[in-house]
């Protein structure tokens, strides 16, 4: 047990793979489970809490100090998305800013969001990649090792549809669940339309495959992986994006990149 969180304040995170830490509880109190995943941006926590690709999860930040400027409800990207459960290293309980309305452990409390800091996030984050998806815990409430990793194994690691998802399924696309999925800032997509490359923010889990489907056009891709990420329908005026088009910054055209060397 951290030696700052005493007996109240445990909390308890366990995989289905049986990993078992211990640290502070720092939000709701009670159990949540779901897919553990993490996300390597270094600000922007309340918008990736309250991003609907966050629902169900178990969200782990890697940065290691999160909450620093508060919760604004500016910020929030959605009134009803959520992750079943957030870990940090560090989730700061007096965040010094102007706009800071309430902090971040005093939201995630109001919003029945249990949370748990003073946690290894680095190695949560290794045993992520190193094992794939996997199911994880959280919770306030004492329970036997056994019974930790148990409702680790039961937690769902089927990550939630965003709607650009949701759109692509319907028309009849193949989705596939990708090993780690996209969490992160500063991701680079291509608009194979004008050649542009933007920077953006990210925060879904799915491939999506359109070889069987008539009449859609691949608008975008990711340079990372060269994975689909935004597609249109001209016939019928649908165009749909899976990144965050608030967080789209337009850099060079592929062009200009080429003459600057």
């Amino acid at each position: 047990m951290s030696e700052k969180a005493n007996m109240k304040d445990r909390a308890w995170l366990a995989t289905s793979t049986g990993l078992i830490l211990e640290g502070r509880a720092c939000g709701a109190k009670g159990t949540a489970s779901g897919e553990l995943t993490f996300n390597t941006s270094m600000m922007g926590y309340l918008e990736i809490i309250t991003h609907p690709g966050a629902q169900g999860q178990v969200l782990v930040f890697t940065m290691p100090e999160i909450g620093n400027y508060g919760v604004n409800s500016n910020d929030i990207s959605s009134d009803t998305a959520k992750p079943a459960a957030v870990v940090g290293r560090m989730i700061c309980d007096e965040p010094s800013n102007w706009s800071s309305e309430t902090s971040l452990p005093k939201y995630l409390a109001d919003k029945g969001i249990v949370a748990i800091d003073q946690i290894d996030t680095r190695k949560l984050t290794r045993h992520v990649r190193d094992n794939g998806p996997v199911g994880a815990v959280v919770t306030t409430e004492e329970m036997s090792k056994e019974a930790l990793v148990d409702a680790a194994k039961a937690a769902s690691v089927t990550p939630a549809l965003i709607e650009a998802e949701l759109l692509a399924r319907d028309l009849g696309a193949k989705l596939t669940k990708l090993p780690l999925g996209h969490h992160a800032s500063n991701i680079p997509v291509k608009d194979l339309r004008t050649g542009k490359l933007y920077i953006t923010r990210q925060h879904h889990g799915y491939d999506l495959n359109f070889d069987d489907v008539e009449g859609v056009e691949i608008t975008h891709i990711n340079l990372n992986d060269q994975t689909v990420e935004g597609f249109a329908v001209p016939a019928k005026g649908i165009e749909a994006t899976l990144f965050d088009s608030l967080e789209l910054r337009d850099l060079l055209s592929a062009d200009q990149i080429q003459k600057e060397g």
